[in-house]
């Protein structure tokens, strides 16, 4: 088919419609690129994270059974009884460990309490040590209040925090061992008494809690009183 173009001073120009579809499709093209280009000025992403969980640090302390004890029977005549315990700790975070010692004596019918530092050469003699680290612990000498749960009649002897190590540890196995005797010259007077030796150990995170023990450096089987920003458990 043909149609006419008017052009120029009654000029005519043949056109045939194949020219004027090539237009028209060129035409469509145009409008395809527009609205593309439209389409990338639009391009985005976005990323989501994976699932995160998050949980706080824990200190772990276990114990065994305690072997040896109770003790009775006790003669005056230097012979060492012990009772032994294992603390374990198994982290995960790394701490400090410590003991807390507890002495409740009691009179019998001799009339004085078993253990009795005012008298030390003749009372119960109590040592305190531990192996994996081997470590010399101090006895409390000096008598303060009693727990509830302590006997009646009962006079109590305390010393806490006292370090197994200064350093911190994220594992660690370590025996503790009480040793009791009755010396020769014990007299008559700490016949029938009874003591109870109660000993805890206990762990604090070493993260952010540096040693700093009240009026003194920190030493192994000594107490280390919290000071400044160091916080037992």
């Amino acid at each position: 088919m043909q149609v006419l173009f008017a052009g120029g001073k009654g000029r005519r120009r043949r056109l045939t419609r194949p020219v004027s579809l090539a237009l028209a499709a060129a035409t469509v093209a145009a409008l395809g690129f527009v609205a593309a280009g439209a389409t990338l000025a639009r391009f985005s992403t976005t990323q989501t994270s994976g699932s995160n969980s998050l949980a706080a640090g824990t200190v772990t302390l276990s114990d065994s059974a305690i072997s040896g004890c109770p003790v009775s029977g006790l003669l005056p005549d230097d012979t060492a009884s012990t009772c032994t315990f294992t603390a374990t700790y198994s982290g995960p975070v790394s701490a400090y460990l410590a003991l807390d010692v507890l002495i409740e004596t009691q009179p019998g019918s001799g009339g004085s309490d078993l253990y009795n530092p005012a008298d030390a050469g003749n009372d119960l003699q109590v040592s305190i040590t531990s192996a994996g680290p081997a470590v010399s612990y101090t006895v409390p000498t000096t008598a303060t209040g009693c727990p509830g749960s302590a006997p009646s009649g009962s006079t109590c002897y305390e010393l806490d925090d006292e370090l197994v190590s200064v350093s911190a540890v994220t594992s660690a196995s370590v025996t503790f061992t009480a040793s009791v005797l009755l010396p020769a010259s014990s007299t008559s007077g700490y016949q029938g008494g009874t003591a109870q030796i109660i000993m805890t150990a206990h762990a604090v995170q070493s993260a952010n809690n540096g040693l700093s023990c009240a009026g003194g450096s920190p030493s192994a089987g000594s107490p280390c009183p919290a000071a400044g920003s160091f916080e037992w458990s």
